[in-house]
């Protein structure tokens, strides 16, 4: 890992991260992108339709692209995870976990959203055995069994429809009379397949088993019931990583998420927000609204450094 000071680190390697990556690249801007996994949470999209220059590709496929792409304009990606962000412009220290300290003169934050969890007991102790928070990592191995997936969103849809191409049965367990804001080609998608067996109303209560999930207990329209099952898959949304910008002071919403103005700049000066964590892009969290971020972020970035020159 080169030292020395940067005009700007990104932190987080999603499509926001990756694509300021490009745009600063283009610029000439001097930047290490850390993060974890390249791509982010698009790796674990089981099929992507709606990305402008792809009829239908895995997340994980349009991952590898986006980074190539960066990679190929020399981008230095950095695998690790930022715990502290201290200092202000134009000297911001970053502190990594393996105990590395960078500098930069600029901060880009593309952290992203962290899943939800059910909260409740044994959660923790069936993770890996039997309850998974990511259908297409883990759905290959519920071959030809009866799964379930929590949740009513279109992240909850699409993994639907991919368990059901693996699995004997899956059990779509959600709170409303109907799915909450999925898209209608998904729903004409799970309507077609025989295999999926809509569970409307239903809150789980409880995680069965001993050493392995068996079922859970479900309360829906006032009655309670145990449900067998070997898989459950949880799809119940995300919290935003705002953590390194609470610590310095800057400014969130109610949610969490990060406030921006129009440039993506943050209430922090000489940093940006792109991407999940962000108030941005009328709450519409999609991958191109996140590259969108990404490079109006690292062309505000542009415009602040000339400026300072």
């Amino acid at each position: 890992m080169e030292m020395g000071v940067k005009d700007l680190i990104i932190v987080g390697a999603g499509p926001a991260g990756l694509t300021a990556s490009i745009y600063a690249s283009r610029y000439k801007i001097e930047h290490q992108v850390i993060g974890l996994l390249p791509g982010g949470a698009m790796t674990e999209a089981y099929k992507i339709c709606n990305f402008p220059s792809e009829v239908s590709i895995s997340g994980w496929e349009l991952a590898q692209k986006i980074e190539n792409n960066a990679r190929q304009l020399g981008g230095e990606i950095v695998a690790g995870e930022v715990l502290k962000i201290s200092g202000h412009y134009p000297n911001f220290q970053v502190d990594l976990a393996d105990g590395h300290k960078l500098a930069s003169k600029t901060i880009l934050l593309a952290s992203g959203a962290k899943r939800r969890h059910l909260g409740l007991p044994n959660e923790d102790k069936f993770l890996g055995k039997g309850l998974a928070y990511c259908a297409t990592c883990d759905g290959p191995f519920f071959k030809d069994k009866i799964v379930g997936v929590v949740g009513g969103g279109n992240c909850a849809a699409t993994a639907v429809i991919f368990l059901s191409t693996i699995a004997a049965q899956v059990l779509w367990f959600y709170l409303g009379s109907e799915p909450n804001a999925v898209e209608p080609g998904w729903l004409e998608e799970i309507n077609k397949q025989g295999n999926i067996k809509l569970m409307a109303r239903s809150e789980i209560k409880a995680l069965l088993g001993d050493n392995h999930l068996s079922g859970v207990t479900i309360k829906r329209e006032n009655k309670t019931e145990n449900i067998n099952l070997e898989g459950l898959f949880v799809e119940i949304g995300s919290d935003p990583n705002s953590s390194l910008l609470k610590q310095l002071g800057g400014t969130v919403n109610e949610g969490g998420y990060i406030v921006v103005d129009g440039g993506q700049a943050t209430t922090i000066p000489g940093i940006w927000a792109a991407g999940d964590v962000t108030t941005s892009s009328n709450g519409l969290r999609q991958i191109i609204t996140a590259c969108s971020e990404g490079a109006i972020a690292a062309d505000s970035i542009f415009k602040f450094l000339q400026r300072q020159v």
